[in-house]
């Protein structure tokens, strides 16, 4: 086995010439925007009608707001999951509102309880 410095004078190089590559980034531009307020305003009242649009209707819609078909259908596939997220998390919330109701019903009458049976 050798060590760190014969394994330098075996392979003829130092280690300092090793080079680090960094990956480059992406730049994000965060401000794109693919749709306007406008197209943005129809969609989100489309939407409250019917969560999912008929192929035929897509292609309407699409031609109205000036959009490729496909753009509306992932904008209504992408609304969709963001309805059903908020949903969960309503629902969630209500169901632990609910139980922390119960837990404290419940705390309140095993109180009582115990003062019951210490009379």
């Amino acid at each position: 086995m050798l060590d760190g410095e014969e394994y330098r004078e075996e392979m003829g190089e130092p280690f300092s010439s090793v080079v680090q590559v960094t990956p480059t980034k992406k730049k994000k531009n965060k401000n794109k925007r693919r749709f306007s307020d406008e197209q943005i305003k129809s969609l989100e009242l489309m939407f409250e009608s019917e969560t999912r649009l008929e192929p035929r209707k897509k292609l309407q819609v699409a031609k109205e707001l000036g959009l490729q078909p496909r753009q509306v259908a992932i904008w209504f596939q992408n609304k969709r999951a963001r309805w059903k997220s908020k949903q969960l998390e309503r629902d969630y919330n209500i169901l632990q509102a609910n139980y922390d109701h119960l837990a404290s019903k419940y705390e309140s009458l095993k109180r009582e309880k115990q003062a019951l049976l210490a009379q």
